[in-house]
């Protein structure tokens, strides 16, 4: 369990995107909520990645393949930015997100200091648990990989009064720009997808007109395990883990190396319903664990 300093508590997150800009999910996940199969209120929301001005990117809902594919054990994607601005989703998603009452945690991408601060006094009125930098957006290439950047865009960002969670990536100098954000930041969030070349180096993706795109899934748990490991054992800011997680052993594994909390992604894509059911398993066990059956 992470707390932050409004005494929001995490423990699991839905990684950005996985439920869309408002927490409802993408048109293909509505039946499962409308089932009742897909909860969003037991989870954080963190919305997909807004940026100040509206983004085409590669997404297209009428043709979601054309940049996201479902491959063995993960999925690879080039959906980029692909966002109506950071403006749009104050105006339209979070009225929505507060009357449903979903812990919302806001996914920012400002690609300059100036902006970050812009983006700080829009939501500083805003009810919500934490923004969260996305420092990186390898399935496009968009990485801030000097680590003064980042924390001059941490720093402006700490300017909406919120909670400030700064995600990171396995091909970033992640432990460097973590040690960095001591003092800035309350936790860091491990990792984003992993460059299809890091991952497949001499195998073309599917997606290789968008320029490769970003693996997840089962793919990428040794990076996952890899990063988490080196951020616990190097810095002091607590971890949010992040890739790979399809059960309760990929939720164990990584609280044993020491994170805090757990975000939820591809498996929304692969397994819609079962998000849910692995939170549950999860608490199920840490009760066990705290009150063992007598026998």
């Amino acid at each position: 369990m992470l707390r932050l300093s409004n005494e929001a508590e995490l423990d699991f997150l839905v990684a950005s995107g996985a439920l869309a800009f408002d927490g409802r999910g993408w048109p293909w996940e509505w039946p499962y909520r409308w089932l009742g199969k897909l909860d969003p209120s037991e989870f954080s929301i963190v919305v997909k990645t807004l940026t100040l001005k509206p983004r085409k990117g590669n997404l297209r809902l009428f043709k979601p393949w054309g940049c996201v594919r479902l491959i063995p054990n993960g999925v690879v994607n080039a959906v980029g930015l692909t966002n109506p601005g950071i403006e749009w989703w104050v105006r339209t998603c979070y009225p929505r997100m507060a009357k449903l009452g979903y812990r919302t945690i806001v996914s920012v991408w400002p690609e300059s200091a100036e902006e970050a601060q812009t983006m700080a006094e829009m939501l500083k009125p805003l009810n919500i648990v934490a923004v969260e930098l996305n420092a990186s957006c390898p399935n496009t290439g968009h990485e801030i990989e000097d680590v003064e950047s980042v924390v001059k865009i941490s720093e402006a960002l700490r300017g909406s009064g919120h909670p400030l969670i700064v995600k990171l990536s396995y091909n970033q100098p992640y432990v460097a720009i973590a040690k960095a954000l001591e003092g800035c930041a309350e936790a860091v969030h491990a990792i984003n997808s992993v460059p299809w070349s890091t991952v497949f180096p001499d195998k073309q993706s599917p997606l290789a007109k968008l320029g490769g795109g970003g693996v997840s899934g089962k793919l990428i748990r040794p990076f996952v395990r890899e990063a988490v490991k080196n951020l616990v054992d190097q810095t002091s800011l607590p971890v949010i883990a992040g890739g790979g997680i399809f059960n309760l052993e990929d939720v164990t594994q990584l609280s044993q190396l020491g994170a805090s909390a757990f975000s939820l992604g591809s498996l929304f894509l692969k397994e819609p319903s079962r998000p849910n059911q692995l939170v549950r398993e999860w608490q199920q066990s840490q009760k066990e664990k705290q009150f063992p059956t007598k026998r």
